[in-house]
């Protein structure tokens, strides 16, 4: 049996711009720092805490007792305005694969079941691992290596399918290999140099149906 492990944001689902809104807004009410776009899509992966702790650093920001206060701020601005659609084709490729399917984020739970409720077939993925099942997020490979025990399957018969730095170095911390899809994100394959081949770098999740089909299928 082969395993597919997909990140959820900006891998299924167009929501990457919605959580940074909800981030840009939480550290300018709370902090006052103006965080960019790019830092927070090059930290995507991380658990809330840990990102939080990184802008903080990259800001010099040094009063740590606002970190859960942004945190709390961020995921009530997401869920207020959080309306969250598949990106194209997404279901029919899902739909089509025949493995062990698993979501494997660093958001909260509430989050990622939110998130498959409005957009996938019920128990279209076999497994799903999120923020708070894990104690180190990514670039850890915690969150992965959980996947493989749950699954019993070893990390030469999965594929991972990303759209972050952290994510693709989690994904090398296990073993494991990944593919990155960009979608709409402000990143580019330049900022996956010595992670991953620029031949295992898509445009679109769409671009990526038949390589995960004949993954799936060459189950030798």
């Amino acid at each position: 049996m082969k395993g597919l492990i997909f990140d959820l944001d900006g891998v299924l689902v167009d929501s990457m711009t919605t959580h940074y809104k909800a981030w840009k807004t939480a550290f300018e009410e709370i902090t006052s720092l103006q965080v960019d776009e790019r830092s927070i899509y090059l930290l995507e992966g991380m658990r809330g805490i840990d990102l939080v702790e990184e802008i903080f650093k990259k800001y010099n920001y040094t009063d740590l007792s606002k970190t859960q206060v942004v945190i709390q701020r961020k995921d009530e601005v997401f869920r207020s305005v959080m309306n969250i659609r598949p990106y194209d084709k997404v279901n029919d490729i899902l739909q089509q694969l025949r493995c062990v399917k698993a979501i494997v984020s660093g958001s909260a739970t509430q989050d990622v079941v939110s998130i498959m409720n409005q957009c996938f077939q019920k128990n279209i993925f076999e497994i799903v691992l999120t923020g708070d099942d894990i104690v180190h997020g990514k670039p850890d490979p915690e969150g992965f290596k959980l996947f493989l025990h749950r699954a019993n399957l070893n990390p030469s018969d999965v594929l991972v399918v990303e759209n972050s730095p952290l994510g693709v170095e989690a994904s090398n911390n296990a073993g494991i290999k990944p593919i990155v899809v960009l979608n709409n994100s402000p990143l580019t394959a330049k900022d996956f140099v010595h992670l991953i081949a620029r031949d295992n770098i898509y445009p679109e999740t769409k671009n990526i149906e038949d390589k995960l089909v004949i993954w799936c299928d060459d189950d030798r």
